[in-house]
């Protein structure tokens, strides 16, 4: 082989575009190439002798020493990469790659190879960066970023994917997009997919159905990606707009409700923008303006109406505008003809919105209204004014005057709620009721109550007021004391009653007359005739005059009854009442027919409250149970024992006392008009004389109660007496 000279191998090394150099043990340059120069800018002379380490970066510089004392122990070669400074104060990144000659006789030191791979390392630099900034881009976006084979697979997806999709990366890296699309958007995505495979990157939104079926509403931004000139896929970074879209959707819904809502109001409303200009008319306000909406939508007010700025309007305007609170406030105008507006003014974010009613009819229903106050104010009669539910508004001073209340103390109320009670009639109340819910102007009379208490009869006349837009607006009601009326026309019933009563007595009085007293008086005169005739010795004298004593002491009978009835009807009127315990005087009653109670072993009930009393005529009550008892026992059932039951219950009006036994019992239908009739006997086979039921009517009716009586053949016999509750304490 031919061996080359020193000066061949300077030559080469010197014309490397590698340093080559040589080191000993610590780290002097031994020889240094002439390519030095040409790589770091220094001369030869300059770095011959120098330590290689002064001119490492201190940053690098442990793990150089490190390398260079793995060298020189194991012997073999190493590589380093580390900054070197160059002449011009700059450092270059060196990859220096070191061979352990120490022991080889010619060069006795570390040679050295150096590369200067600064522009290299820069590159590798900028793409590890960027490689950086694109997998953060790619991994930690907050919406969900994913790439796709041109076959629309998914190809890598980040972590949010799965929030948007549930789809895991796992799950996501399996299937096609089109597997995640609604149906009804996937023509929209695959017509999308297309367009970015054509080379057009664009957004789209999308409805897809989660791994769960839930639907969700996304924005998809979708970009291709190229790689040396060649399509390699498609970028997409998706966007979860679902309740974006539902507050949207909501948005739309409550504008377009407002909207509705505007556009309902039967009064008039706009909205003014800070120049004054129209932004909304109403229909109302357009009607109420005689305008279209188009020629006032974008009008500046005080330009259309000038003389607008001499009104209280303009200056109220300004005051919301500027200190931005609402304002309610009413004007009248004389043009275009004669109104009275209330108006609401209040700010909004871009300026004033106005909504205001024409109440010129309001304010002449209100001026009649005190006019017709103050004549109702006057009148000795009652007025009332009511809102549509019947709550006062309104009374009179007659109306005060009549009731008892001041006119505080019933504003806001509803009459019959206070002015009703436990007399009225309910049907009469129920009436009124109805009256009222028909519109209609009707009258009534209606028993009421006075604060104190006071019964008051009242004649109301009411009539329903309407608005304008005939809506029911009030009730006039005007009450005249009739309770005067009233009591007369109570008394005119008592005394047809009485009347009836009088002569239903009468006729029986006539009865008794014809009958009962007709014969013993015939009789007697016949009699007396005849003893006139007889001579006093003989037999038939003595015979005629008992004959004619008998008919006397008949006709003294029946006058006896006629006076005990007459005395019951008149001290039924007059008789101071006392007060009266029912159970006591029923023991009283049962006391006296103890003996022959228990001689027919008859059964005996009593249910009566020891507390129940009243204020009654002690002697009559004993008389009507008396005789009751009485007929119990007399008309008893031969095959069977007697029961006889009494018992007393309150109701509303009093007392019910009622006596019922198990007796032979009569034809009710047969009977009913003649039981209580005087002298009227149904038993013939029975002692009696037909004036006990007759007594007891007479004596129920003198304490102001009712009786009534069911009965039926072999079943006996109930008997109901009801005391009044003027009789009740």
């Amino acid at each position: 082989m031919q061996r080359h000279s020193l000066e061949f191998y300077r030559s080469i090394v010197g014309n490397s575009m590698d340093l080559v150099s040589v080191i000993d043990a610590e780290g002097k340059f031994l020889f240094v190439g002439e390519s030095v120069k040409t790589v770091l800018g220094y001369e030869v002379e300059e770095l011959e002798g120098a330590s290689a380490y002064s001119f490492i970066h201190p940053d690098d510089l442990p793990d150089v020493l490190a390398t260079m004392a793995e060298l020189l122990t194991s012997g073999k070669g190493k590589s380093a990469l580390f900054r070197h400074k160059s002449r011009d104060k700059g450092w270059r990144w060196i990859e220096c790659n070191a061979t352990n000659m120490l022991e080889n006789e010619h060069v006795q030191g570390i040679m050295t190879s150096s590369r200067d791979v600064t522009e290299a390392r820069q590159l590798l630099y900028e793409k590890e960066y960027h490689q950086a900034y694109y997998e953060s881009l790619f991994f930690e976006h907050p919406h969900a970023v994913f790439t796709l084979h041109t076959s629309g697979k998914f190809r890598q997806v980040n972590q949010h994917m799965e929030t948007i999709t549930g789809y895991s990366e796992h799950e996501a890296l399996t299937i096609s997009y089109s597997a995640m699309v609604h149906p009804d958007s996937l023509a929209a995505a695959n017509e999308a997919f297309q367009k970015v495979l054509a080379g057009k990157a664009l957004t789209v939104e999308i409805c897809i159905l989660t791994r769960a079926g839930e639907e969700k509403d996304i924005t998809v931004s979708l970009m291709p990606v190229y790689f040396a000139g060649q399509l390699q896929g498609v970028q997409g970074i998706a966007k979860d707009i679902t309740e974006a879209n539902k507050a949207k959707r909501l948005i739309q819904e409550q504008a377009q409700q407002l909207n509705t809502i505007l556009e309902s109001i039967t009064e008039p409303f706009y909205v003014l923008d800070s120049h004054w200009r129209f932004t909304f008319v109403s229909a109302a306000f357009a009607s109420f303006m005689n305008r279209s909406r188009e020629e006032l939508t974008g009008q500046v007010i005080w330009e259309l109406f000038p003389k607008g700025v001499s009104t209280r309007f303009y200056q109220v305007c300004q005051e919301v505008s500027r200190q931005k609170t609402a304002v309610h406030f009413e004007e009248t105008f004389r043009t275009p003809y004669p109104c009275t507006l209330y108006f609401t003014l209040y700010p909004n974010k871009d300026g004033i919105s106005v909504h205001f009613v024409d109440i010129t009819q309001q304010k002449r229903t209100e001026r009649e209204i005190e006019k017709l106050s103050f004549v109702a104010s006057k009148t000795i009669n009652g007025v009332v004014i009511m809102d549509p539910e019947c709550r006062i508004e309104w009374v009179n001073d007659g109306f005060c005057r009549l009731t008892g209340y001041s006119r505080e103390e019933v504003l806001g109320r509803v009459p019959s709620d206070f002015l009703q009670g436990t007399d009225t009639d309910p049907e009469v109340a129920k009436r009124i009721r109805s009256k009222y819910s028909s519109l209609q102007p009707f009258s009534e009379e209606v028993l009421n109550y006075k604060k104190c208490g006071e019964k008051l009869w009242f004649y109301i006349d009411v009539t329903p007021i309407f608005d304008q837009f005939g809506n029911l607006a009030n009730y006039i009601a005007l009450e005249t004391d009739i309770t005067e009326k009233k009591e007369a026309e109570v008394r005119l019933l008592k005394l047809a009653d009485d009347l009836y009563k009088q002569n239903r007595d009468l006729q029986q009085f006539t009865y008794i007359i014809s009958h009962n007293l007709r014969a013993p008086v015939a009789n007697a005169l016949g009699l007396a005739q005849l003893v006139q005739r007889l001579p006093k010795d003989a037999e038939p004298y003595d015979t005629a005059l008992e004959k004619l004593h008998a008919s006397v002491q008949e006709l003294d009978a029946v006058i006896k009854d006629v006076n005990n009835v007459l005395s019951i009807r008149d001290s039924g009127r007059v008789s101071p009442r006392e007060t009266v315990y029912l159970q006591e005087v029923c023991e009283e009653v049962l006391e006296q027919f103890a003996g022959e109670l228990e001689h027919h072993h008859a059964q005996v009930n009593v249910a009566i409250d020891p507390a129940y009393w009243l204020s009654s005529i002690r002697a009559y009550l004993h008389n009507i149970l008396h005789n009751l008892i009485s007929n119990a026992l007399k008309y008893k059932a031969e095959e069977r024992t007697l029961e006889l039951t009494i018992k007393a219950e309150q109701d509303a009006r009093g007392y019910v006392l009622t006596v019922i036994d198990n007796g032979t019992g009569l034809e009710e239908h047969v009977v009913q008009h003649q039981l209580f009739q005087l002298y009227k006997r149904f038993h013939p086979n029975t002692h009696g004389k037909g004036i006990g039921l007759f007594l007891v009517k007479t004596q129920v009716e003198a304490l102001g109660g009712k009786i009534k009586v069911e009965s039926a053949p072999n079943q006996g016999t109930t008997f109901t007496i009801y005391l009044g509750a003027k009789n009740v304490q």
